[in-house]
């Protein structure tokens, strides 16, 4: 059984706390390259309106460095989902064999929060430009525009009913299904 209050542990939660606080932060924001002779500029367009140069790549840096550092920000995001979904998935087998282990039973399993999960989707470039694809009224510019036409869509006034109406629940799910499998590329 592994020990979950164990040093490492301590800083791999602490560590999660300080992406997750970084993601919430920068999520609105636009990560542009800027590019010269010899040299490229990481540009980043804050949700403020204000731009600053956050780096200086140099030509002798690697495509491969290149891309690892432009594309922290989607990286980021990326990681945040996917250790979210890998985290709902023990969850949902602890909760299925209906033990936490060793004969203990199982640790309250927390209410799962579609509603941040939608907030997440919504500052997501790909995620509006889907929501464009599946309604009329015109283009998803940024998460303001998304966030009213996802609650307009799922006919909501608020993403917290996402969470306690069951018709919107499922609607919402639904919905991020035909989203992975539009960006993926697969049937919808």
């Amino acid at each position: 059984m592994t020990d979950t209050s164990s040093p490492n542990r301590d800083r791999e939660t602490a560590a999660i706390r300080r992406l997750r606080g970084t993601f919430e932060r920068c999520h609105d924001d636009a990560w542009l390259l800027d590019a010269a002779v010899g040299e490229m500029k990481l540009i980043v367009r804050r949700s403020t309106g204000e731009d600053a140069h956050v780096c200086t790549i140099h030509a002798d840096a690697l495509d491969d460095e290149r891309d690892l550092i432009c594309g922290a920000l989607d990286n980021l995001s990326l990681f945040l989902r996917l250790f979210d979904r890998a985290a709902a998935t023990v969850r949902d087998l602890r909760g299925g064999a209906g033990q936490g282990g060793a004969g203990q039973p199982a640790p309250k399993e927390r209410e799962k929060d579609y509603a941040a999960n939608a907030a997440m989707l919504l500052a997501e470039r790909s995620f509006q430009r889907f929501l464009e694809t599946i309604s009329a009224g015109g283009p998803v510019r940024d998460k303001a525009q998304a966030d009213t036409r996802l609650k307009s869509l799922l006919a909501i006034s608020s993403k917290t009913f996402i969470n306690s109406d069951s018709r919107a629940q499922a609607a919402f799910l639904r919905m991020r299904a035909d989203y992975y499998a539009w960006k993926t590329g697969g049937p919808r």
